[in-house]
């Protein structure tokens, strides 16, 4: 079972929130007490002496890393149960809560978005390493516009993890995967959000149970060459996906000649509003009002602000609020004019 809100671990991280969870393990927002911030603190739970070595080496890699665009590694440690690896919490939401709120996002969004998290992913390939846990829930969006990509993999565990959908086939099997396996998980999250569609399983695809429907029959909304762009991604071959993440940067870009889609200079979720409609205009007369006089029009009483007088109220002279006395007379008939219509 994850760990629950409230909860300390390793005596100073105090759990905030569940982030994610996978077959093996989860990823917490936790406080650290010590330092006074939040942090995001990923478990694996595998508590043998083997994994602990790896995660160790794993561990002092990432915190090699130097990158603007990658989370910092603050700490790690192992408990009883398994893992932990600490980093900085980075503010923001992430594509797949855009993705799970609004449906199939605008091009001229999903295109920057992913070049800017194809740079973080261009460093770790030149630092020899891999993310493979590249998705849509781990590309997030900083309140100051900037774009991180975070969670990663852990490769040096010697485990291929993968979310259902964004994993290369050679990545799902646990061969060996490199570089193109990230590329295969950039084109199935490029696919996510045009569509709004999990991508098939790439086992499945592979034997035969499913097929990759391209995003512009999903969506024809999608501009073609991104569709093309997302299937060539996703080539179940290795040999025939991009050959570098930078490819397949590039290969987001509008190709020349062809114009940009119309936006709206004012972007709302869902139809535009209308105009309300006016409320219905207050009827000249009550409706005891219009029985009492038959259906002919009477006139409004002069001087007065309420309706017209309701039928007890008759100017027959043999109405019995006639023969009473002028007090009472006036007291019952309030708002009725100073003469019979």
């Amino acid at each position: 079972m994850p760990l629950l809100p409230a909860e300390l671990l390793h005596k100073r991280y105090r759990i905030v929130s569940l982030l994610a969870a996978g077959p093996y393990g989860a990823t917490y927002r936790a406080y650290d007490q010590t330092d006074r911030r939040d942090v995001a603190i990923k478990e694996y739970l595998d508590p043998s002496v083997e994994i602990q070595r790896r995660f160790r080496a794993e561990a002092r890699r990432l915190a090699a890393l130097d990158h603007p665009q990658l989370p910092a590694t603050l700490d790690h440690f192992a408990l009883d149960n398994g893992q932990y690896l600490v980093s900085a919490y980075v503010e923001g939401v992430d594509l797949g809560s855009l993705l799970a709120q609004y449906g199939p996002l605008p091009s001229d969004l999903i295109v920057p978005w992913l070049q800017a998290a194809c740079r973080p992913l261009v460093y770790l390939h030149a630092q020899k390493q891999l993310h493979l846990n590249v998705k849509p829930a781990n590309v997030r969006l900083t309140p100051t516009g900037d774009v991180f990509l975070v969670d990663s993999g852990l490769p040096g565990l010697g485990v291929r993890p993968h979310a259902a959908g964004f994993g290369a086939p050679e990545q799902q099997a646990q061969g060996e995967a490199g570089p193109l396996a990230d590329i295969y998980s950039m084109g199935a999250t490029l696919y996510a959000l045009l569509t709004g569609r999990t991508p098939p399983n790439a086992l499945s695809r592979e034997t035969g149970l499913s097929d990759l429907t391209p995003a512009r029959e999903v969506n024809p909304d999608v501009e073609p060459y991104l569709s093309i762009v997302a299937g060539r991604a996703m080539s179940l071959r290795a040999d025939t996906r991009y050959e570098t993440v930078d490819d397949f940067a590039r290969a987001l870009e509008r190709p020349a000649g062809r114009p940009a889609p119309v936006v709206s200079p004012l972007r709302r979720a869902g139809p535009e509003p209308t105009a309300a409609a006016p409320p219905p205009r207050r009827a000249a007369r009550s409706a005891s009002a219009a029985a009492w006089s038959g259906g002919r029009s009477l006139p409004w009483p002069r001087g007065r602000s309420s309706c017209w007088p309701s039928p007890p109220f008759c100017w027959s002279p043999t109405c019995a609020s006639r023969s009473r006395s002028p007090a009472r007379r006036r007291q019952r008939r309030c708002n009725r004019p100073s003469s019979p219509p």
